[in-house]
């Protein structure tokens, strides 16, 4: 499991954090070397954009979706390195909306550390959030096929869209039970459900067999 991952695993109750880290069993080794991908992505030559971009490495929390991805794919048939990338593209992805929503909430910490616009300010975490967004999508450009691209941006849109229909709805006291359901569903288990996605597309069988374009 990575670091970041198991520090805030750890950070659960027992019974959760026990539960979490049989979720994350099989998949332990894998886990290090996404973790490794986002420290070497998620950086910059320019030493003051460096202390921003890394700092914002840590806020990820669990790696859920990277976990979901792997556990996917080697369920499916085995781990490649397309996989590998995918999974630091929808981590970067997740972390660039939770840095772009503590400005939002006015949030001053996220997973005990300060949030970026509290630790420098909100022009600071608008452009951390689009530096997330465009390298992610540049690293899934160099997928071989378009598909995970035009998938994970489909997937990006409908949580954005999910946070704008949630700030509508903040003051309707009247919202359906259909349509927090409905946001909950693009906020959160939209980019989820794409990680699953990527891995079945991107697979290569036990066999032998080459990854599915």
């Amino acid at each position: 499991m990575s670091q970041v991952a198991n520090e805030n695993i750890t950070k659960h109750t027992p019974s959760d954090a026990k539960m979490l880290s049989q979720l994350y069993g099989p998949i332990q080794t894998e886990m290090f070397r996404v973790e490794k991908i986002l420290q070497q992505e998620m950086s910059s030559k320019y030493p003051q954009v460096n202390k921003v971009v890394s700092y914002g490495c840590m806020l990820g929390g669990k790696r859920l979706r990277p976990a979901l991805l792997l556990l996917a794919a080697k369920a499916t048939g085995e781990i490649t390195d397309n996989h590998f990338r995918l999974a630091a593209v929808v981590e970067m992805i997740h972390t660039a909306t939770l840095v772009h929503d503590d400005i939002l909430d006015e949030a001053d910490t996220r997973r005990h550390l300060e949030t970026v616009n509290s630790r420098w300010n909100n022009e600071t975490s608008v452009l951390l959030g689009d530096f997330l967004f465009t390298h992610a999508f540049y690293l899934a450009s160099t997928m071989p096929t378009t598909y995970a691209a035009m998938t994970i941006g489909l997937a990006t849109n409908i949580v954005c869209e999910g946070e704008l229909r949630q700030i509508a709805s903040k003051q309707a006291f009247e919202t359906s039970e259909e349509e927090y359901l409905g946001i909950i569903e693009a906020k959160t288990a939209e980019l989820c459900a794409c990680s699953c996605q990527q891995a079945g597309r991107f697979m290569r069988k036990r066999c032998g067999c080459p990854t599915r374009q």
